[in-house]
């Protein structure tokens, strides 16, 4: 028999954020088919806030990019590959200075700005 012991708070709020900010993904990419830029701009701004909240700072940064683009005009293509992107930074970003920068990195070679 295992000893008992307690979680981490910081680790189940974690854990918490990056299951809320996969649902928002699927909520958007959801959405994006079916309203205005408009409302997928809000949408998206409720996962930036949630990303900058808990401290996950790619995550964040995709979205700022996603809605920027969708201010600009936008391709539906684009939008899917910030998506996926988002859900890779979601299971990854750590809020560390050098995580930040590869995995943005790792995004960029693939075209997503």
């Amino acid at each position: 028999m295992q000893p008992f012991s307690p979680s981490d708070p910081a680790q189940d709020r974690l854990k918490l954020a990056r299951q809320q900010l996969r649902m928002q993904a699927g909520h958007i990419r959801a959405l994006a088919r079916r309203v205005a830029r408009s409302e997928l701009q809000r949408e998206l701004g409720k996962m930036r806030h949630m990303a900058e909240v808990n401290a996950l700072p790619c995550v964040s940064d995709l979205a700022y990019g996603l809605e920027h683009l969708l201010a600009r005009g936008w391709s539906r293509t684009m939008a899917a590959q910030y998506l996926d992107a988002m859900d890779e930074a979601i299971a990854c970003d750590s809020g560390d200075g050098e995580m930040r920068a590869a995995v943005l990195a790792s995004i960029a070679v693939r075209g997503v700005r």
